[in-house]
């Protein structure tokens, strides 16, 4: 199964190819990065409500975690991807960023680490629910 995140379309004319994979990039890291807020807001959440000990270490290392993914997600963006919002036509003059597959790469191991991540988080929060913790 491939991810839409990370396939990424094809064309013949370099520029628009370059755009496109760079838009594509940056639109995966920001939908990552949205999704790792989100989950690490619930945590926080849960951490101001709750004081059990066991609770807490568990969310605290899932912050952690998913702060230190975010981290390596925005140096991802600005080591490899253009730092606009919306990247220029010309293409990007440093030299590393026509490493497409290095990027391609990269962010497919960080989509698989943060699917892992989250499973692991939402394992453990569905637990707190069935639990009737939250």
């Amino acid at each position: 199964m491939t991810d839409p995140l990370t396939t990424l379309p094809y064309d013949d004319e370099p520029g628009l190819h370059h755009n496109c994979r760079t838009q594509h990039w940056d639109q995966a890291l920001t939908q990552h990065e949205q999704e790792i807020t989100q989950t690490v807001d619930l945590l926080t959440d849960l951490l101001a409500q709750h004081n059990s000990p066991l609770l807490r270490h568990r969310a605290v290392q899932y912050v952690s975690k998913f702060n230190n993914l975010k981290s390596r997600l925005q140096r991802l963006r600005l080591d490899m991807v253009c730092a606009h919002a919306v990247c220029p036509p010309t293409r990007c003059s440093e030299p590393r960023f026509t490493l497409y597959t290095g990027i391609d790469l990269s962010i497919r191991r960080m989509s698989d680490e943060l699917a892992q991540l989250s499973s692991g988080c939402y394992q453990f929060l569905s637990v707190l629910v069935s639990l009737n913790v939250l």
